[in-house]
């Protein structure tokens, strides 16, 4: 039951939109409510016209008819409704100063503020009829149609129920109308419906009348959008400071790692330094093999200096023969790269080589 209730409210604060009927004789609200409000101007406030634009591109047609109104209407300022079906438009319009907010407000309660109400005329709240002639009761006085292939060719207004006189001078200016069956015009009781006919309802109309329930849409959408922007936003700064807090974490954890893999490093670049000293042979080898290496007998060191496998020495030989000792050292695995010059007494040589591995 409370269910029902909460429903039943909400249906009439959003869907139970009140109707007002504007005639000569005032400003009335109507029984049937809507989803939107609507302003209804009486068929004797109105005045009726169809035309044919199927001479005009379609996108064009609206604003030929808009140039073609102020020749049609005899009020100063003119607002119309216009129902299309294809290339032909049904008409109403109206004198614009005689439909003000003000009154319908003091009339009805339905504030200015508000919503703005859909202005249409009588004739669009009543039953479409088939083909022929049909006199419709409005809400005050009557209303004479003329039906054809759908379309209400023909309209007039009589503020009394018209007579058999006045229903044939109607028909009489209809192409190929049977006046005596045309004189029999079928009543139609007032009987306002809730909505307007459908195609009715321009769009610019509808958005102007919507202005205000637009507008918090919008302005609820931008704000949703806003809080979920700024939730991800948070939820990435979270998600970011997260992130930073385990990455110090990791790099607290690697820190010892990192210094015992550089200790490590300079531990096997010293063993490899190291390792490479300990293979150069010594010196005292290196003497014997040269020693032994010399050609002559009468031969002896007279300066010896050896740094870094390169080895340069002074020989003091009676005889020297440059061309034996260079085959004579280089005949040894490990000399190398031998050199031999003279120096400054001529029993010596100065040898120089290097020394492999």
């Amino acid at each position: 039951m409370m269910g029902q209730a909460l429903f039943a409210k909400l249906r009439r604060r959003f869907f139970d939109s009140p109707n007002a009927i504007q005639t000569r004789g005032g400003i009335a609200m109507l029984a049937a409510q809507s989803l939107q409000t609507h302003w209804i101007i009486g068929r004797g406030l109105c005045m009726y016209r169809r035309a044919d634009f199927s001479h005009v591109p379609r996108n064009r047609r609206r604003a030929a008819l808009e140039m073609q109104l102020p020749l049609w209407s005899p009020f100063e300022r003119t607002d119309y409704c216009c129902v299309w079906a294809g290339a032909a438009a049904m008409l109403w319009f109206w004198d614009r100063d005689a439909v003000r907010a003000e009154e319908l407000a003091a009339a009805t309660g339905i504030a200015p503020a508000g919503p703005r109400p859909l202005v249409r005329p009588e004739t669009l709240f009543l039953p479409q009829k088939p083909d022929g002639l049909h006199l419709q009761a409005c809400r005050e006085g009557y209303e004479l149609q003329h039906w054809q292939a759908q379309l209400l060719e023909d309209s007039i207004w009589f503020a009394e129920r018209p007579d058999q006189s006045q229903i044939l001078r109607f028909c009489a200016g209809k192409r190929g109308a049977d006046w005596q069956n045309e004189a029999q015009a079928l009543e139609a009781p007032f009987a306002p419906a809730a909505k307007p006919w459908p195609g009715s309802a321009a769009l610019g109309e509808w958005l102007e009348a919507k202005e205000r329930p637009l507008a918090w849409a919008v302005l609820i959408l931008f704000a949703l959008a806003f809080v979920w922007q700024e939730a991800r936003f948070w939820k990435l700064q979270a998600a970011s400071e997260s992130a930073t807090a385990q990455l110090a974490g990791i790099e607290d954890q690697l820190a010892p790692v990192l210094m015992a893999r550089n200790d490590l490093l300079r531990l096997r670049n010293a063993n490899r330094a190291l390792a490479a000293v300990l293979n150069q042979p010594s010196q005292a080898r290196i003497m014997g093999i040269v020693d032994q290496a010399l050609p002559s007998e009468a031969a002896r060191f007279e300066n010896w200096r050896y740094q870094l496998g390169e080895l340069k020495l002074v020989i003091e030989d009676p005889n020297p023969d440059p061309i034996g000792y260079v085959r004579a050292l280089e005949a040894q695995p490990l000399l190398e790269q031998v050199r031999v010059g003279t120096a400054q007494r001529g029993d010596q040589l100065e040898i120089s080589l290097r020394v492999g591995r």
